[in-house]
Protein backbone atom coordinates (compact mmCIF):
# COMPACT_ATOMS: atom_id res chain seq x y z
CA UNK A 1 0.00 0.00 0.00
CA UNK A 2 0.91 3.85 -0.49
CA UNK A 3 3.51 5.11 2.29
CA UNK A 4 0.89 7.76 3.42
CA UNK A 5 -1.12 5.15 5.03
CA UNK A 6 -0.82 5.59 8.68
CA UNK A 7 1.06 2.36 10.09
CA UNK A 8 -0.59 2.67 13.60
CA UNK A 9 -3.91 2.14 12.75
CA UNK A 10 -5.71 -1.25 13.92
CA UNK A 11 -5.22 -3.85 10.88
CA UNK A 12 -8.99 -4.80 10.28
CA UNK A 13 -8.12 -8.07 7.92
CA UNK A 14 -10.91 -10.93 8.27
CA UNK A 15 -12.80 -8.94 10.39
CA UNK A 16 -14.55 -5.96 8.86
CA UNK A 17 -15.62 -5.20 5.91
CA UNK A 18 -17.12 -2.14 3.75
CA UNK A 19 -19.46 -3.31 0.60
CA UNK A 20 -20.24 -0.92 -1.78
CA UNK A 21 -22.32 -1.05 -4.91
CA UNK A 22 -19.97 -0.06 -8.14
CA UNK A 23 -21.15 0.07 -11.88
CA UNK A 24 -19.28 -2.29 -14.54
CA UNK A 25 -17.33 0.71 -15.44
CA UNK A 26 -16.41 1.74 -11.76
CA UNK A 27 -15.25 -1.54 -11.08
CA UNK A 28 -13.13 -1.45 -14.23
CA UNK A 29 -11.52 1.31 -13.47
CA UNK A 30 -10.61 0.62 -10.32
CA UNK A 31 -9.52 -2.67 -11.49
CA UNK A 32 -6.81 -1.03 -13.79
CA UNK A 33 -5.53 1.40 -11.09
CA UNK A 34 -5.00 -0.86 -8.72
CA UNK A 35 -3.38 -2.70 -11.31
CA UNK A 36 -1.22 -0.47 -12.43
CA UNK A 37 -0.12 0.28 -9.04
CA UNK A 38 0.79 -3.38 -8.26
CA UNK A 39 -2.05 -3.34 -6.06
CA UNK A 40 -5.12 -5.66 -5.10
CA UNK A 41 -8.42 -3.75 -5.39
CA UNK A 42 -8.92 -3.80 -1.89
CA UNK A 43 -5.17 -2.52 -1.56
CA UNK A 44 -5.66 -0.05 -3.58
CA UNK A 45 -9.23 0.86 -2.45
CA UNK A 46 -8.11 1.39 1.42
CA UNK A 47 -5.62 3.35 0.32
CA UNK A 48 -7.26 5.76 -1.69
CA UNK A 49 -10.00 5.79 1.23
CA UNK A 50 -7.67 6.30 3.99
CA UNK A 51 -5.48 9.15 2.17
CA UNK A 52 -8.72 10.78 1.73
CA UNK A 53 -9.54 10.26 5.07
CA UNK A 54 -6.39 11.87 6.36
CA UNK A 55 -6.75 14.36 4.42
CA UNK A 56 -10.78 15.34 5.50
CA UNK A 57 -9.69 14.79 9.31
CA UNK A 58 -5.91 17.51 8.80
CA UNK A 59 -8.54 19.86 6.95
CA UNK A 60 -11.41 19.61 10.08
CA UNK A 61 -8.70 19.84 12.48
CA UNK A 62 -7.27 23.21 10.96
CA UNK A 63 -10.60 24.82 10.73
CA UNK A 64 -10.98 24.11 14.73
CA UNK A 65 -7.57 25.51 15.08
CA UNK A 66 -8.21 28.55 13.24
CA UNK A 67 -11.93 29.26 14.87
CA UNK A 68 -10.54 28.75 18.00
CA UNK A 69 -9.19 32.30 19.91
CA UNK A 70 -5.72 33.52 19.46
CA UNK A 71 -4.11 32.94 22.86
CA UNK A 72 -3.87 36.02 25.36
CA UNK A 73 -0.44 37.68 24.85
CA UNK A 74 -0.29 38.72 28.07
CA UNK A 75 -1.21 36.15 30.02
CA UNK A 76 2.87 35.41 30.82
CA UNK A 77 3.38 38.77 31.58
CA UNK A 78 0.40 38.92 34.30
CA UNK A 79 1.41 35.01 35.78
CA UNK A 80 4.82 36.87 36.40
CA UNK A 81 2.88 39.63 37.91
CA UNK A 82 1.14 37.56 40.30
CA UNK A 83 4.05 35.55 41.25
CA UNK A 84 6.14 38.33 42.50
CA UNK A 85 3.40 39.92 44.30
Amino acid sequence: MSESVRQDLPAAWGHDHIALPASADQLLVIRKAAELAGWTVSDYVLSTVLDRAERDLHIHAAAQEAAAPPPDPTAPFVALLAALG
